[in-house]
């Protein structure tokens, strides 16, 4: 079609300057010391490709904002750039230093970049092109292509989802200015707009504190799609509003994590067609394994650590329970409950479970002998792989509802006035299973209802 418009998204490539800056001994889910190589990879694979030369990318770019993490990430994509690929960034709160200065620091001479310098050091990458801009220069519209716009937000103010007033009438403005110049336009920003799976705002409210107001605000404002990153999941959702709007919020997960995932997207007159690829190897050593071997080798010992932690290392688990919402003072304020958990997880079964809930007829022995923990472990990698697999007629989804419809009461005993958590049968079925296409998808240009996951609204 004359009219297509093509090109990847890709977001949190948290590039990590190991060689520079030494070998990193934090543990999660994206792979920092293997960045370098992974980021390498994946951009050869993208400077290959001859049929699209556009790339979104939507934030996180470094590890923390230091500045030879991002001379170094600078230096990659200008490998695109020289490849003939057009590369537009956002900036998100890993892309400067958080932390306060140090005595006789100043912005200029930090380790860390500060805010106010990313414009200019990402100038190259979609900042030039600006044909609009908000007031901070952070966020900005460009033209992708003829009928084609990006609309690149920046949203670093963490601790809402919101954008304020000032910034969502900049928002309503470009988006109208497109549509009377004839052009469509694309969002994106860092952080989700929806919920990129029912658990995620358990653990990340400060990100999801109004559960869709904001998508709903963009939907009436006239966007249709908005690709976003940050919570490192595989994920899309949407949402249509009181007015009948639909947004569709296309979650990709971090390029530097299990699955290296890259958007390859294809938008047209009538649908956005979307897949979703990854990269095969990268150069490093990988003990022998395939590089999906070594990713998802990575990813589950950072999840088997915070068990073993449970059980044998309350002061690790204080430490790593930052990146799952749980703060030191919970940890030690729970000690000796988490404590006792931990050491019954390290051989709980999933037959086990069903003997104590006496459940056991609805436990099909295919599934007994499966350690508790390790299923924990696989639930959450479905998770961010955007592969919620166990449907209503396996085994293992007729085990887990039978347990959770056993305990459901209790539950909601103790967690009464937590909408989500109440629910809990509805939660935990749409955490191990969910038939909506999170990888591949066709988005209808212009929806006139509503698909994809239903979410609850607070207050419902």
């Amino acid at each position: 079609m004359d009219n297509e418009l093509k090109f990847y998204h890709i977001t949190d490539t948290h590039h990590y300057a190991v060689t520079a800056l030494g070998t990193s001994d934090e543990e999660d889910q994206k792979c920092m010391n293997e960045s370098g190589a992974i980021l390498d990879a994946a951009f050869e694979k993208l400077a290959a490709q001859d049929e699209i030369d556009i790339i979104l990318l939507s934030g996180d770019l470094t590890n923390n904002g230091e500045r030879p993490s991002h001379t170094e990430f600078i230096e990659k994509l200008y490998r695109l750039k020289n490849a003939g690929k057009r590369v537009y960034v956002t900036t998100a709160t890993h892309d400067y230093g958080l932390r306060e200065l140090k005595d006789g620091d100043t912005a200029e001479n930090s380790t860390h970049a500060s805010r106010s310098e990313l414009k200019n050091m990402y100038m190259d990458f979609g900042f030039s092109e600006a044909i609009a801009e908000y007031t901070d220069g952070l966020s900005y519209v460009a033209q992708l292509a003829p009928g084609y716009r990006v609309l690149a937000l920046n949203d670093d103010n963490c601790g809402t989802d919101e954008f304020e007033e000032p910034q969502m009438n900049w928002i309503r403005a470009q988006v109208k200015a497109a549509a009377d110049a004839g052009d469509f336009i694309v969002a994106m920003e860092h952080h989700p707009v929806l919920p990129p799976s029912p658990v995620y705002p358990l653990f990340s409210g400060h990100d999801m504190r109004s559960y869709g107001n904001k998508a709903a605000l963009l939907a009436d404002a006239g966007v249709q799609f908005v690709f976003t990153g940050h919570a490192h999941m595989q994920n899309i959702s949407s949402l249509t509003t009181e007015k009948g709007n639909t947004l569709w919020d296309i979650n990709t997960g971090s390029l530097v994590g299990y699955p290296t995932p890259m958007r390859r997207v294809v938008l047209d007159d009538e649908k956005m067609s979307i897949t979703s690829e990854k990269i095969d190897s990268f150069d490093w050593d990988l003990k022998g394994k395939t590089a999906d071997e070594y990713l998802i080798a990575h990813f589950d010992f950072m999840l088997n650590d915070v068990f073993d932690s449970m059980a044998f290392d309350l002061d690790r688990l204080g430490a790593l329970g930052g990146g799952f919402g749980i703060s030191r003072e919970f940890v030690h304020k729970m000690r000796i409950p988490i404590k006792i958990v931990g050491k019954i997880m390290q051989k709980l079964t999933v037959g086990k479970v069903g003997r104590l809930l006496c459940i056991s007829r609805k436990v099909d022995k295919s599934v007994r002998n499966i350690l508790i923990k390790d299923l924990v472990i696989e639930i959450i990698r479905n998770i961010f792989t955007g592969n919620e697999h166990y449907s209503p007629d396996t085994p293992m989804y007729k085990a887990i509802m039978a347990a959770v419809t056993k305990v459901h009461p209790i539950v909601r005993h103790f967690m009464k006035g937590n909408k989500i958590i109440e629910d809990l049968p509805w939660l935990v079925s749409h955490m191990i299973y969910d038939d909506t296409p999170d990888n591949e998808a066709v988005l209808p240009r212009t929806p006139s209802v509503a698909c994809g996951r239903q979410l609850p609204q607070e207050g419902a």
